[in-house]
């Protein structure tokens, strides 16, 4: 500022101030440019050092001691001693003393020209150096205040700190000593009791508790509580409920210093009148085992953030102790049942020995290396017959109990991979050389830190011989249970199938297996069902066999079956099925072929009759007249004479007609034509047309219709039947103005055509429906033929297993029905 005053003002001159004036404006442009690199205090000494040299050499040009620029060392000083400190400070007074007094000697020697500058010029150097000194100081004096007020500052911390730090020495004193009264307890509920005391006199109050985790994790148990808290002892709170709950979720210290506003509040405690409510989590890890709360009730009382440190420090030190107690619990709760198990242990080895030796199951021990017999009980000995004082120590190899080593560490190979082996039948040969059937298991064992080898051997030689006598009885049971026709149940009093076997000959409902299980309610028609417990219940109260017969399926019978049960308990019963439908069938046909052999004997009773008083008859006649002809011939009478040989003659017609018909009808079933396919409407035709005579004389109408069927049998015979029925219905449609014949098929019966033949005659009363197909059964004694023509047509069509019948009503005409096969299955 002072040269460039200088300058402007014209009162300096030569190249020495724009010398110096590069030289400053050089050395601050350093300054900003180190600055900026971040080297404040090499900055602030290159500025101090730079302006220092800058005005000694301004002097040193100039008036030395006398020059204005003198003063600016103060200037320099205060910067150095504001910038770098004092010792800078006091290093650049020094230094400018040393050049003030240089530029004194320098003048008092003469060394130098006095120069005085004029007052103007001092004065206004003078004011230009005062105005920056006085900033300088100004500036000194409030960083040394601000300096004193942050000393002061500091100081008033300091002293808060110091009480801070007492306060929690105190805090630490008492956690000390309550972790060492924590810490020494080894009972659980004697520390819970500690733990919680000694929480609230930390925080002056009486209001308090502890919760813990269940085993489960289901919820948390309150343990033991102070003051109006203990009300709640051995009361659950769950996750996220209240303030434990919401600890032991979020496993956070939680601090409510208005309960009653709090959201999560439950309304026992806000009635409780809780103000401030602090949680904290007594953690082992990272796991929550449970939460210790504290409790204010006065209104004006809160919880700090010292409270908080000091009770998660003094929960971090209980949650120790807890884990401790719980663990030297549980210790001595394992030490407790590590006692008993000992106990135990003695005992079972005690039971074991006595066991051992008194089993009948022969047990030996033989060490797993060598196979050194160990120990054996007595019924190895008595099995093997070696003798224990001089067997136990030995080798298995030297009693021969094994044929080679070889073999023996095949077995122990064995042994090693599979740990046991059972052997089902072994063959054990003992010392006298007996052989022995048993059951052998090895078991691969540990006793006193060396691998053994325990055998046992369980004689089965006598159950092994009644098995194989109980297989061959069952074998020849079965055999027996086999060749009988019979299938065999086995079935309990409520109707229950417990057991089958089949039989060769009766193929079942369903398989046996499905049987099993099964009631007979379940299998069987109620009929047969019912039937069948009403049997079983008759069978188990009395003890004796009850039989009874039945059809399947019912309502059908094809099948016919006889059941026969039979008492094992008072529980169970057996059931013998056996098919007797070929019986039934006999039966049934024996009864059939009775019957028809009655009705052939009465029928022959009947014939027999019949011949005798018919053929009586024409020869009665024949005798009578026999007399006339003698007479006649006598007499001359030749008209007389030969009205009596026509009579005789028609006597012998009548004679031959019956016997011919006898003789057909006698033929019938037993000379028969080859069976074929016939058509209906043939046969209808050539019937027809052998009648055309008697039909034509009537003029009888025939309608044959057009879907007649196609029948199986023997062609003449059947041509008889619908000759016999064409003909007996024009026997009796004599009074008819317009009579007519139909010949047609009305559907089937039994897969069989039905025939029928209709007439419009006279018709037939139902009461003799069943009588005008007997032998000589004439309705009306004075129409044509024998009475044979219906039987012959019955007897045909049953000879071809047909059926035949009639529907007829006085004045109302006749219809034949009757049914005949249509091929050789039918």
């Amino acid at each position: 500022m002072i040269i460039i005053i200088r300058l402007i003002m014209g009162r300096e001159n030569g190249s020495v101030p724009l010398l110096l004036l590069t030289g400053i404006v050089l050395a601050l442009g350093i300054v900003q440019v180190t600055i900026r690199r971040g080297y404040i205090r090499g900055a602030s000494m290159f500025l101090a050092g730079s302006l220092w040299a800058a005005m000694t050499f301004q002097s040193w040009e100039a008036d030395g001691i006398r020059d204005v620029a003198i003063v600016a060392y103060l200037v320099i000083i205060l910067l150095a001693g504001l910038l770098l400190g004092w010792r800078e400070g006091l290093f650049f007074g020094v230094i400018s003393l040393s050049a003030l007094w240089f530029f004194a000697f320098e003048e008092e020697w003469g060394l130098r020209i006095q120069h005085v500058d004029t007052p103007l010029n001092i004065a206004r150097d003078l004011t230009v150096i005062f105005l920056f000194a006085g900033t300088l100081i100004y500036l000194l004096i409030n960083s040394l205040n601000r300096s004193l007020y942050d000393a002061r500052l500091e100081l008033q911390e300091r002293l808060r700190a110091e009480r801070k730090l007492q306060v929690q020495a105190d805090y630490l004193t008492a956690l000390n000593e309550t972790a060492l009264g924590l810490l020494n307890r080894s009972e659980l509920r004697p520390l819970l009791e500690s733990i919680l005391s000694r929480a609230c006199a930390l925080l002056n109050t009486q209001h308090g508790l502890i919760d813990l985790v269940l085993p489960d994790e289901s919820a948390l148990r309150q343990e033991l509580g102070h003051g109006v808290l203990s009300r709640y002892d051995g009361s659950l709170t769950y996750k996220d409920e209240g303030v434990t709950g919401g600890v032991w979720g979020s496993g956070k210290t939680l601090v409510v210093q208005n309960y009653a506003e709090w959201d999560n509040n439950l309304p026992e405690f806000v009635d409780a009148g809780f103000n401030a409510v602090m949680g904290v989590p007594l953690t082992v890890g990272n796991k929550v085992i449970g939460v210790l709360a504290i409790s204010f009730v006065e209104q004006e009382r809160g919880f700090t953030q010292e409270h908080v440190n000091l009770m998660e420090r003094f929960a971090a030190l209980a949650s120790i102790a807890i884990d401790n107690a719980r663990l030297f619990e549980q210790t001595q709760k394992e030490i407790a049942e590590r006692t008993l198990a000992e106990a135990a242990l003695r005992s079972s080895e005690e039971r074991f020995r006595k066991i051992f030796h008194a089993s009948p199951v022969a047990i030996v021990i033989t060490s797993l290396d060598k196979g050194i017999i160990i120990e054996a009980n007595e019924a190895y000995w008595q099995l093997s017959g070696l003798e224990p004082h001089g067997t136990v120590g030995r080798m298995a190899i030297e009693l021969g109990l094994w044929e080679d080593e070889e073999e023996r560490q095949g077995f122990v190979e064995r042994l090693i991979t599979e740990r046991s082996i059972y052997v089902p039948e072994y063959q054990f040969t003992n010392e006298s050389g007996a052989f022995y059937t048993v059951l052998a298991f090895y078991e691969l064992v540990t006793l006193e830190g060396a691998d053994c080898i325990l055998s046992m051997f369980h004689d089965i030689t006598e159950q092994k011989n009644a098995r194989e006598s109980l297989q061959n009885s069952e074998a020849r049971t079965r055999a027996i249970l086999a060749s009988i026709p019979d299938m065999i149940f086995e079935i309990s009093k409520d109707g229950i199938f417990l057991d089958f076997m089949a039989s060769s000959e009766i193929t079942p409902l369903m398989p046996p297996s499905q049987f099993l299980g099964r009631t007979v309610l379940e299998l069987f028609p109620p009929v047969i069902a019912q039937q069948t417990l009403f049997a079983l219940e008759r069978t188990l109260a009395t003890g004796q066999l009850h039989a009874f017969e039945y059809g399947m399926p019912p309502g059908e019978e094809v099948q016919f079956f006889e059941a026969r049960i039979t008492a094992i308990t008072s529980e169970s019963a057996i059931i013998m099925v056996r098919d007797i439908s070929q019986q039934k069938y006999v039966q049934v046909e024996r009864e059939k072929l009775i019957n028809e052999l009655e009705d052939k004997n009465s029928e022959l009773e009947r014939f027999t009759y019949t011949v005798s008083h018919d053929l009586k008859s024409p020869l009665i006649t024949i005798k009578g007249f026999l007399g006339f002809l003698e007479q006649d011939s006598v007499s001359g009478n030749t008209a007389r004479l030969k009205l009596d040989i026509r009579r005789i003659g028609d006597a012998t017609d009548k004679m031959q007609l019956l016997l011919s018909e006898l003789l057909e009808l006698s033929r019938i079933g037993r000379l028969t034509s080859p069976y074929q396919f016939i058509k209906v409407e043939e046969l209808v035709n050539e019937a027809a047309e052998a009648l055309h005579g008697r039909l034509h004389k009537k003029d009888i109408k025939v309608e044959i219709h057009d879907d007649l069927p196609t029948i199986y049998g023997d062609r003449q015979r059947l041509l008889e039947v619908f000759q016999n029925l064409i003909d007996n219905a024009a026997k009796f449609l004599e009074d008819q103005p317009n009579p007519v014949i139909e010949i047609g098929q009305n559907g089937f019966e039994n897969e069989q055509p039905i025939i029928y033949i209709r007439d419009n005659g006279i018709g037939i009363d139902p009461i003799h429906h069943d009588r005008i197909f007997g032998l000589f059964n004439k309705l009306d004694a004075s129409s044509e033929g024998t009475g044979i023509g219906l039987a012959l047509v019955k007897r045909i069509i049953e000879v071809h297993r047909g059926r035949i019948w009639v529907e007829s009503e006085p004045g109302h005409g006749a219809t034949f029905f009757f049914t005949l096969p249509n091929g050789p299955e039918s």
